[in-house]
């Protein structure tokens, strides 16, 4: 049977001569799927996909076959079994993260802590902070806004924009300080 004959037969639908698709096809896809971590049920679901994706795509149409119906088949069947394994890959990081995350050692008081600790740690900053000059609060929140330091220059009446960094820096150090004696006490 030659092949354009299988083209045809299965854009016919044709029940007997797709049965000799199978018999002449699915036994070659089914050793190279199980010689690439797969199954034969695999195989067999990955054979039923690349002819329905045969149909889906060629039946439609006035295609002609420029090569052999086996190596299209193959391929098509060859690209969807690479896809699975990746698919397959990506489940599978996906799960031991989750399991890491969630395993026998996990100890959410240990989680509740750190977050306790954050939470005291930004009302540090934030106290510490308010005792900064009002200068020092205006450049920092300006800053950390994004706005440009021509502009905080500008607003501030500081002389320029490296004028600006010196002084992003003194209050930064000052600010580090407050924060230090804090937690020192």
């Amino acid at each position: 049977m030659s092949d354009e004959n299988h083209l045809h037969d299965l854009c016919a639908g044709d029940t007997q001569r797709i049965r000799s698709i199978y018999q002449q096809y699915a036994g070659q896809i089914q050793r190279w799927v199980v010689d690439n971590n797969g199954s034969a049920a695999d195989a067999q679901d990955l054979f039923q996909d690349g002819l329905i994706a045969i149909y889906d795509r060629y039946c439609s149409s006035d295609f002609q076959l420029s090569s052999s119906f086996g190596a299209l088949l193959f391929g098509i069947c060859k690209r969807k079994w690479f896809d699975r394994l990746k698919e397959k890959n990506r489940e599978t990081v996906v799960r031991k993260i989750e399991e890491e995350r969630y395993n026998d050692d996990h100890d959410p008081s240990m989680e509740s802590e750190a977050a306790f600790q954050e939470l005291q740690k930004q009302e540090t900053l934030t106290k510490t902070f308010a005792l900064l000059s009002a200068q020092c609060q205006q450049l920092l929140t300006l800053l950390g806004q994004g706005v440009a330091a021509e502009q905080i220059a500008l607003q501030l009446s500081i002389a320029n924009a490296n004028a600006v960094y010196q002084s992003k820096h003194r209050c930064m150090g000052r600010w580090k300080e407050l924060f230090s004696s804090v937690l020192k006490s």
